[in-house]
């Protein structure tokens, strides 16, 4: 009777023994896809951020060319308004002598002079009006890019035919089927190469889940016992499927 309750009690403590290591590799696989999925979380928002500078500096461009623009439109008016202004010399016509009248005189243009005042006076150089600058702002790619297209718009006729021709729809219930398919058609295959590649990295050596993981002061001696675990791990693996 006492080997059966020895070789029941051996049989407990390797079924004890099992359950316990199995409780440990499932919460060893829980941490590591727990840790994966806030590795991939923290990608997402790098990506984010990313874009945000992408947008920002965009925006920061759309500005300058806009600023350019207006700063070449604004010499281009200068420019003309000397060109047409008239030049001293040859073959100006000479403002007639005038002539001193006394106080109460008829002077030409009807009224009365008063007086020294009434002596013509140069006309004044016309002022141009300051020219307001146009300010725009824009937050996420998207609207960066729509921006961009809005400063850097012709406006010539041809321009604007060409533009008119590709934007504009009469009858976008007729074309939305076809298009939505030659959109998928485009894209798809795209899509199913960037799921294949996640899939392919998630069993790569590449990813640093994949390799054995150590706390970041472990010593040597205990990155060697790593090492020796993960290897003893594989062999036991291979020989169980053998």
């Amino acid at each position: 009777m006492a080997p059966k309750g020895g070789n029941a009690r051996k049989e407990n403590g390797r079924a004890k023994k099992a359950e316990n290591k199995a409780k440990k590799q499932e919460a060893i696989a829980t941490a590591k896809e727990k840790k994966e999925a806030e590795e991939w979380s923290k990608g997402a928002k790098s990506t984010k951020v990313a874009d945000d500078k992408a947008a920002k500096k965009a925006a920061e461009a759309a500005r300058k060319a806009e600023n350019a623009r207006l700063l070449a439109e604004e010499e281009a008016r200068t420019a003309s308004a000397k060109k047409a202004a008239p030049k001293a010399g040859k073959g100006e016509a000479k403002p007639p002598p005038s002539m001193t009248a006394g106080p109460g005189a008829p002077v030409a243009g009807g009224g009365l002079a008063s007086g020294p005042a009434a002596l013509d006076s140069p006309p004044k150089p016309g002022i141009d009006e300051p020219h307001l600058m146009e300010s725009f702002a824009a937050t996420g790619i998207d609207d960066a890019l729509d921006l961009l297209d809005v400063v850097n718009a012709k406006t010539d006729k041809a321009s604007v035919g060409q533009q008119a021709a590709g934007m504009i729809e009469k009858h976008p219930e007729r074309r939305f089927k076809a298009a939505l398919e030659a959109y998928r058609e485009r894209e798809l295959p795209r899509l199913r190469a960037e799921d294949l590649l996640y899939k392919m990295f998630q069993k790569s050596p590449d990813n640093p889940h994949n390799r054995i993981v150590v706390a970041y002061n472990a010593t040597k001696e205990e990155k060697v016992e790593a090492l020796a675990k993960h290897k003893k791990e594989l062999e036991e693996r291979l020989r169980e499927a053998h």
